[in-house]
This record gives C-alpha cells, sequence and structure tokens, in this order.
C-alpha cells in the first residue's frame, strides 16, 4: 500500500474513533448520541481500511439492548451485529421487532423525487431483513417487485415518472436483486442510464443532465454497476475524486468544491476506494 494511502487511512481510523461513545455505540459527530447508524457507518470503515474494532463485545451488548424505535435503527442494528459476527443476536433483534418490517413492506404514493428515493430506501431495507428473516411469502415479494418495477422509466433508470435518479435506480436494482428479480429490470436500458450518470474525469452525478458529482452518487454508481456485473469504465479517475473530497480533519465531504465531513460520506469514501482497489492503482 501506497504511503499516502497508510496515513490517509490513520486520519480516517482518527476521525472515527473519535465518534466512539465508549459506551459501546458510536456517534454521528464528537457531541451526539451514539446510534445503530453510526455504529454501522464506523464498523464498515474500519473494516474497509483494515483496521481493527477491540471494543467488539462491548458493541454487541450495547446493540443488543438498545431500542428499536424505526425500521431504520432496526436495519442498522441488525447490520452491525452481522459486522461483528454475532448472526445469532442479530436475527434475535430481528425477530423481536419483525412487526416493523411488515408494517413497512409497501411503497407509499409520493410527488417528489427525494420522497421516492426514500421510499426506495425503505424498500431495501424492508427486502433485506425480510429475506434474513424468511417473513415475507412469494405472493408478497412479487407485489413489492411490481411496485418497484412500475418506476421504472422509459430512459431505463428508475423514479418518479420521467424523473429518473440514479439514487432510485441503485435502491431498485438492489432491491430487486434482493429479492431474486434483477432480470426484470431490463438490463441494457438500466445498464444504459447508469453509464449515461459515470463521469470521465471522475465521480458519478445522479441525472446525465446533472454536471457536478458527487461522493454518495458515485456509491450507488459503482454499486450499481456491481449488481450489474459491470465495471466502472474509469476507475483511476472516479479513485481520484474520491481523494479530492478529502478533509482536513480526515473526513471526507460530498464534492470537490464543498462540504463538511460527515460518517456517511466517509462510508461511500471508503467503501469506493476499497471496491475500485484503490490499494493497487494509486502509488506513492
Amino acid at each position: 500500500m501506497s504511503q499516502y494511502l497508510l496515513k490517509l487511512y490513520e486520519r480516517i481510523e482518527n476521525f472515527v474513533m473519535e465518534r466512539y461513545s465508549g459506551e459501546g455505540g458510536f456517534m454521528m459527530s464528537p457531541v451526539d448520541y451514539p446510534n445503530p447508524a453510526a455504529t454501522y457507518y464506523s464498523i464498515s470503515i474500519l473494516e474497509n481500511i483494515g483496521k481493527g474494532f477491540k471494543e467488539k463485545d462491548k458493541c454487541t451488548t450495547w446493540l443488543a439492548n438498545f431500542k428499536i424505535e424505526s425500521i431504520y435503527s432496526l436495519y442498522y442494528a441488525v447490520k452491525s451485529l452481522i459486522l461483528l459476527e454475532q448472526e445469532s443476536i442479530a436475527r434475535k433483534r430481528l425477530m423481536e421487532n419483525i412487526h416493523m418490517v411488515l408494517e413497512n413492506a409497501y411503497l407509499s404514493p409520493v410527488q417528489k423525487i427525494y420522497e421516492i428515493e426514500q421510499e426506495f430506501k425503505k424498500l431495501n431495507y424492508i427486502s433485506e431483513l425480510s429475506k434474513l428473516s424468511n417473513s415475507m411469502g412469494q405472493v408478497f415479494e412479487e407485489k413489492l417487485a411490481e411496485a418497484i418495477l412500475g418506476h421504472q422509466n422509459e430512459d431505463g433508470g428508475f423514479g418518479l415518472k420521467g424523473h429518473s435518479t440514479l439514487t432510485s435506480t441503485y435502491y431498485a436494482l438492489n432491491t430487486l436483486n434482493i429479492l431474486g428479480r434483477l432480470n426484470l429490470a431490463g438490463r441494457k436500458s438500466v445498464l444504459k442510464y447508469v453509464r449515461a450518470c459515470e463521469r470521465p474525469e471522475g465521480g458519478f452525478v445522479t441525472r446525465p443532465e446533472n454536471i457536478l458529482p458527487y461522493i454518495e452518487y458515485t456509491y450507488y454508481g459503482v454499486e450499481a454497476l456491481k449488481i450489474l456485473n459491470e465495471k466502472a469504465n474509469f476507475p483511476v479517475e472516479h479513485i481520484k475524486f474520491v481523494l479530492n473530497c478529502v478533509n482536513k480533519d480526515g473526513g471526507f465531504r460530498r464534492t470537490i468544491v464543498l462540504g463538511i465531513s460527515n460518517l456517511e460520506n466517509v462510508y461511500y469514501a471508503t467503501s469506493l476506494l476499497k471496491t475500485l482497489e484503490a490499494e493497487k492503482l494509486i502509488l506513492g
């Protein structure tokens, strides 16, 4: 590994550990309260950069006792426990709150682009949790897939009618893949849409006509390509884009031009560096 990446990963580790509460969970900021989402991002980041986490037992206990109040906190708690190799506790937490999965397993009618993206994200989490718990029958999964496919547009992407975004497209593809119905999406057309969001100078945009790439859209684009068994056309440029989003505190901003650091951005960045094999492509 290059000296640059070694030093960067040390800074990233410090950024993450500054958000460790000492109680077992992680916080979104050093002055926040610990929560499952921050904990999932933090454990994932440390894993992405090859750093160990010594407080696994304490973290497991904290997650096992955290009060679950939403489908999102349930998802991140379960995913964190799986990362900690505590599958039995993860399943116990899931089954204790299985009503949240069943109560949210539908696509709400919405009228705004951001709202449909959130709905697709919710269904992505629902589908993953349902597979882990075996809580949905085949007929229900088919209806869920139909609801998602009903939002595929003529350009191959997913979203509100005539308003595809890479965000919605990624979550739609991931959900269909989890449900075993990816073949229904029309691979050629959806791949064309994802490729249209890829920028030769590095990064992805959420819509082909947009100009400025963002780190989360780059993550969605690379992951969407992975689901489709494809690779990015410009991996080195994407890695350079990610590295140009580093802030002085060891975190990452959303774009090369502005933004503050947060755990979610660092999760996207380190996931991209790992998937794109930055260790092999970045020298010096």
